[in-house]
């Protein structure tokens, strides 16, 4: 699945871009074979596991104000695109026993607001994760220029967050494989998307 972003000054993870002179954007296209989507948990306290979704989607729209104030964020990621590197271990993780994929198809994250917060950006918005949905803000960084009359060509967009999966009800208490899985998940976003217009 791939994704199309209108950017104008700036864009996340999920983030986005307002143009400072206004409707003018450049247009820009995620490249999924330099992008991921990926998550880490530890394991029995002195390892960890990771893995990364294979299908998602994130759309940006535009805003009027150089501030970002009006900026509009929503990504969606496919709970069944999960992939550890172990097909045994996907298809556990998509059962009720965990993900419970069937149920709670979609990762989906709508921003309300974003602002700059010293050299980085900040995305306020609502989280939906197996059911559950949390007020999170997510950080991120912007690498390449997005204003003036020559954007760059490639830009890069990085968010890095954590959270409690016991939060979105995900205890697992009685699944007996689950005990030696950490409750921290660290969730590592990073997008390439070269220019298309």
């Amino acid at each position: 699945m791939t994704s199309r972003l209108v950017l104008g000054v700036a864009a996340v993870l999920p983030l986005l871009a307002a143009s400072v002179t206004a409707l003018s954007a450049a247009e820009y296209a995620i490249d999924p074979g330099a992008s991921n989507v990926q998550f880490s948990v530890p394991v029995m306290a002195v390892s960890k596991v990771t893995g990364k979704f294979m299908r998602y989607d994130v759309k940006i729209a535009a805003g009027r104000a150089r501030d970002l104030s009006q900026a509009k964020v929503t990504s969606v990621i496919e709970m069944a695109s999960v992939d550890t590197g172990s097909d045994t271990w996907d298809g556990k993780l998509r059962t009720p026993a965990f993900f419970d994929a069937a149920k709670y198809p979609e990762i989906r994250f709508e921003s309300k607001r974003v602002r700059k917060s010293g050299a980085r950006w900040e995305a306020a918005g609502r989280l939906t994760l197996h059911g559950v949905t949390k007020e999170i803000t997510l950080p991120f960084v912007i690498q390449g220029r997005f204003d003036g009359p020559h954007p760059d060509e490639h830009i890069g967009i990085h968010a890095t967050f954590s959270f409690d999966r016991r939060d979105y009800g995900m205890a697992w208490a009685g699944n007996a494989e689950a005990k030696i899985v950490g409750n921290k998940v660290t969730v590592d976003i990073a997008l390439l998307a070269n220019r298309v217009r």
